[in-house]
């Protein structure tokens, strides 16, 4: 055994020597995975992951561009910068723009009876909706044979010059917290109609959130699960942060284990994060508008992110008593980490009370060059290309990295880092653990990677399990 897995053996076994007995029974806790997740959730399916990244992203680009084709092989052509493309592709882009009429389509009559006044039944509204999408987004796997043949690229790069980059943030770099401050007031919180599923009730939630830098004002959707009893200290509430390109809000299953979750006693809400889900733009696919003008969208992304976090956390607050905690996967941990970094001038019903970080590292301003997935979409050469050496990146480190101190209570603090994760950094991870003094009890380190500590957490939900117990005090 390597000593980095002895190390992260040790890390482990320390944190469950420091559990209390509820917490290392985590039967108790809801598992949402099957057993195939137990076979997913090892370090082998992590290669596997980033050579489907390869494959997918470039795939999506393409069919990106035929969703706003219009059908002709002439628009799909330009929008790819390609001279040509064989005409015999026409019935296949009809198709695609079809399907993403039809997902239109589902989602205007969901949102009539979720949000409008309409009459019928939201939950088989929520089905066809769910099953519109997820046909769309399913038709990118006929566009993997031209992505490839003709070398189309994984984003549609805009990069500025680090010159430009460094001179729009300039004014900001002494006192980044500004670029994070809330609207004030904030924008009033739409609630949906309910579906009771007994134990749990689902809903969604809706505001108008304003734009950043280039990124027009636009919708922010997030999907609610809640219990219909609180705790004796209130409804205790987790906010889960999705990662990059993923879309649960557009898939049949989606999110629907973490309504298991809330039957446990605990509110989850999922924001649909900028340039995801519903929110992605015409001609883009899910994610790609955090990646298309590296580092400047990506810090855009956050700002952005943030302030619906804290719209959200006020609209919660206001509905009872009960910790809140920020927390997510990936580009969701991210989010959620620098959301409450940026928070302290927020005012006091907009900061979480509690952190629950799922791979992640400090060192957020890096990744561009750092990281795995990054690497498999171009980035960290495209980047080069345009002229970007690590010191640029260090000089707009003060917007997006993990200062020394914590947001809120390091005892508030759950943190997960895969000991193989190279897509969110290992060692970020521990600096950030280091840094922030995560007490051991809060701490899980899995011989995972990036994906198989992610898919891990619906087979061993101990990190869920301590979020909970902390939420509960």
């Amino acid at each position: 055994m390597s000593s980095r897995r002895q190390r992260a053996g040790a890390v482990t076994e320390a944190a469950g020597a420091a559990m209390s007995g509820a917490l290392r029974a985590t039967a108790r806790f809801p598992r949402t995975g099957s057993v195939l997740h137990g076979v997913l959730a090892r370090p082998w399916i992590d290669p596997i992951c980033l050579w489907g990244f390869r494959k997918l992203l470039p795939t999506s680009r393409a069919w990106a561009a035929a969703s706003i084709s219009g059908g002709s092989p002439e628009t799909f052509a330009a929008a790819l910068e390609l001279r040509a493309v064989p005409s015999r592709i026409a019935p296949r882009l009809a198709e695609t723009v079809r399907l993403r009429e039809r997902s239109t389509s589902a989602e205007v009559l969901w949102r009539a009876l979720a949000f409008e006044g309409g009459n019928g039944d939201l939950l088989g509204a929520e089905r066809a909706r769910r099953m519109a999408a997820q046909n769309y987004l399913a038709n990118r796997v006929k566009y993997l044979w031209l992505a490839k043949s003709r070398r189309v690229p994984a984003v549609r790069y805009q990069t500025p010059s680090p010159q430009a980059a460094l001179a729009a943030f300039q004014a900001s770099l002494p006192d980044a917290d500004a670029l994070f401050r809330l609207p004030d007031p904030l924008p009033p919180v739409a609630r949906s109609r309910i579906v009771d599923h007994g134990d749990v009730l689902e809903y969604w939630l809706r505001f108008a959130s304003p734009g950043s830098g280039d990124d027009a004002a636009d919708t922010c959707y997030a999907h609610v699960y809640e219990p219909k009893r609180s705790g004796p200290r209130g409804m205790p509430t987790l906010f889960f942060g999705h990662g990059l390109a993923m879309e649960l809000e557009m898939m049949v299953d989606g999110p629907r284990s973490f309504k298991d979750m809330a039957a446990h006693g605990m509110r989850i809400v999922m924001p649909d994060g900028p340039g995801h889900n519903r929110r992605c733009k015409p001609g883009l696919y899910g994610g790609e508008s955090f990646l298309v003008e590296p580092p400047v969208s990506g810090i855009h992304h956050f700002i952005r992110a943030a302030r619906e976090f804290g719209t959200l956390i006020a609209w919660c607050r206001a509905q009872g008593p009960g910790k809140i905690a920020l927390g997510g996967v990936s580009l969701g941990a991210l989010s959620a980490q620098v959301a409450a970094s940026r928070s302290r001038y927020w005012p006091a019903e907009a900061r979480p009370d509690a952190l629950c970080l799922l791979t992640t590292t400090s060192q957020v301003s890096g990744l561009a060059l750092d990281s795995s997935l990054g690497q498999m979409a171009d980035l960290d050469n495209e980047v080069r290309r345009c002229g970007w050496k690590p010191e640029h990146f260090a000089a707009l480190a003060p917007i997006t990295d993990a200062g020394d101190e914590p947001p809120v209570d390091p005892a508030n603090i759950v943190l997960l880092i895969g000991a193989r994760d190279n897509v969110t950094p290992t060692a970020g991870g521990r600096s950030l653990a280091g840094m922030w003094r995560i007490p051991p009890e809060n701490l899980f380190v899995r011989d995972q990677g990036h994906f198989s500590a992610a898919i891990g957490l619906g087979v061993d939900p101990a990190p869920y399990a301590r979020m909970f117990e902390i939420l509960s005090r």
